[in-house]
């Protein structure tokens, strides 16, 4: 099995890609939508 590249800073959890982390850590531990260098949501 391939060892997911993105890891959660806050949890355990890793993600494929850094838009499935950043919208991890917006929902779950943000839940501002704002991450530095995610510029979708301003």
């Amino acid at each position: 099995m391939e060892q997911k590249k993105y890891r959660c800073p806050y949890c355990e959890q890793s993600f494929d890609t850094e838009d499935e982390l950043s919208k991890h850590m917006d929902k779950v531990h943000i839940g501002k939508g704002l991450l530095e260098g995610d510029r979708r949501k301003r």
